[in-house]
C-alpha cells in the first residue's frame, strides 16, 4: 500500500544571543533596510498619486540605487526592493490604500535570510557570523529549510530566529465520523466557545489580567524623555510582557484544540465575519483581539486535519440562536443583551450560547451526511 505525502510548513523559534558587536551590525542592517523601504515606497505611493503605470515605478525604483560600502548589504537591500516592488503591485490594482513607512523605534523589526548555517548551539548568519542559539530541537525528517527571519523584539531586549521549514507528512486517513463523537462550538465574549453539551472553554484572559501592569509600564516611559535610556528600559518591559501574554494565549490554545482533537471526531464551528463584528459593536473588538479566536481556529483546523478528523463551518447566516434546539421551533431575532431563551412552542428554557451550539453541531453533522 503507497502512503501518500504531503507537504507542510512548520516553524521552528530560537532566542539568539549576540555579543554586542553582533548587535551594532544587526542595527546598522535593520537600519539601511529601514532606510532602502520608505524611499523606495515613497517611490511607489507618489507615482501611484500621479497615476503611473506599474511598470514605470519598477523602473524608477530599480534605477534608484542606495549606496552602502558593504559588498553583504547588497542581498538586503535586493530582498528589500523585492518586498516594496510586491507592495507597489497591490498598491496598483487597489488592493491597500498606500504603503507604510517603517517607524525606526517599532516594536519587531525583522529580516529574512535564505541560506544560514545551524548547529545545536549556533546559528551562522551571511555578513554578521556566528551567533549563540539555545533552545535547539532537532528537525524532523525530510525537512527542507525554506528561509530564516531573524527578530529584534521587545525594542531590543530579545533576539530570536524563526526557521521555517518544509517537512512531508503522511497524510491521515480520514476517519468515519457518528454523531455522538460530534461536537458544536459557538463563540462566546467570556470563555472564547461554549460546546453543545453547555461546557465553557474557560479562556483565562490574559491581556485583561496583565491590563494594569501594562498601564504602569507605559505611563512610566511617558515620564521619560522619548529615546532616552529609562524610556527604552520601560518600553522593553510592557514589550516583554506583551510577548509573555502572546506565549500564554497560544499555549492555552494549542492545549484547546489537542483536547478537541482527541475527544471528537469532528467539530463544527460557525463562519464569523469579525470585521464585521468590530464595526458592529466596537466594545467587542478589546475581547475579540484578547482571545484571538481566528487563530485558535486555524490552530483547530491544522490539528484536526493532520489527525484525518474534520472541521465543519456553519454559514455565518444560519441562524443558530434564533432556533430552538430541542423543537426546531423559530423564535426570532433576539438583542444581545439576552443570555437566555424560552421556547414558547416546547417550554424549555436554555442558554442563548448552549442553544447555537447545539444547532450548529446539528447543521454541521448534516453537512456530511
Amino acid at each position: 500500500m503507497n502512503t501518500k505525502f504531503e507537504t507542510v510548513f512548520r516553524t521552528y523559534s530560537y532566542r539568539l544571543y549576540p555579543t554586542k558587536m553582533q548587535q551594532l551590525e544587526l542595527k546598522a542592517l535593520f537600519d539601511l533596510q529601514d532606510h532602502a523601504f520608505n524611499d523606495w515606497a515613497d517611490f511607489a505611493n507618489r507615482g501611484v498619486a500621479q497615476g503611473k503605470s506599474y511598470e514605470t515605478i519598477q523602473n524608477e525604483i530599480e534605477s534608484h540605487e542606495i549606496l552602502t560600502e558593504r559588498r553583504e548589504d547588497r542581498y538586503a537591500l535586493s530582498v528589500t526592493r523585492s518586498h516594496v516592488l510586491t507592495l507597489a503591485r497591490r498598491l496598483c490594482d487597489h488592493q491597500i490604500e498606500r504603503i507604510r513607512f517603517r517607524l525606526p523605534d517599532r516594536q519587531q523589526r525583522s529580516f529574512t535570510y535564505k541560506t544560514v548555517g545551524i548547529s545545536e548551539h549556533y546559528l551562522v548568519i551571511p555578513s554578521i557570523g556566528t551567533i549563540a542559539m539555545r533552545g535547539y530541537r532537532p528537525f524532523p525528517d525530510h525537512a527542507e529549510l525554506r528561509y530564516a527571519k531573524i527578530l529584534i523584539d521587545c525594542y531590543g531586549a530579545e533576539y530570536r530566529v524563526d526557521l521555517v521549514l518544509a517537512v512531508s507528512l503522511p497524510i491521515a486517513k480520514e476517519q468515519p465520523v457518528r454523531y455522538e463523537n460530534v461536537v458544536g462550538l459557538d463563540y462566546t465574549q467570556n470563555g472564547l466557545y461554549v460546546t453543545n453539551t453547555g461546557e465553557n472553554a474557560g479562556y483565562p484572559g490574559y491581556r485583561r489580567i496583565a491590563q494594569e501592569q501594562l498601564r504602569r509600564y507605559h505611563r512610566a516611559a511617558a515620564r521619560f524623555r522619548p529615546g532616552s535610556r529609562r524610556w527604552y528600559k520601560q518600553k522593553q518591559r510592557a514589550a516583554k510582557l506583551e510577548r509573555h501574554i502572546v506565549y500564554q494565549r497560544r499555549n492555552w490554545q494549542y492545549q484547546q484544540a489537542h483536547k478537541l482533537c482527541k475527544e471528537h471526531e469532528a467539530v463544527c464551528v460557525e463562519s464569523l465575519d469579525l470585521a464585521g463584528m468590530k464595526q458592529a459593536n466596537p466594545s467587542l473588538a478589546s475581547k475579540l483581539n484578547d482571545n484571538a479566536c481566528a487563530a485558535f481556529f486555524r490552530k483547530l483546523e491544522q490539528i484536526l486535519h493532520q489527525n484525518g478528523k474534520k472541521l465543519i463551518r456553519v454559514d455565518q447566516h444560519y441562524p443558530s440562536s434564533q432556533i430552538c434546539s430541542c423543537c426546531g421551533a423559530y423564535l426570532g431575532k433576539q438583542p444581545l443583551s439576552v443570555k437566555s431563551i424560552t421556547c414558547p412552542h416546547c417550554g424549555v428554557t436554555i442558554r442563548r450560547d448552549h442553544n447555537a451550539a447545539r444547532n450548529i453541531r446539528d447543521e454541521g453533522f448534516r453537512h456530511l451526511e
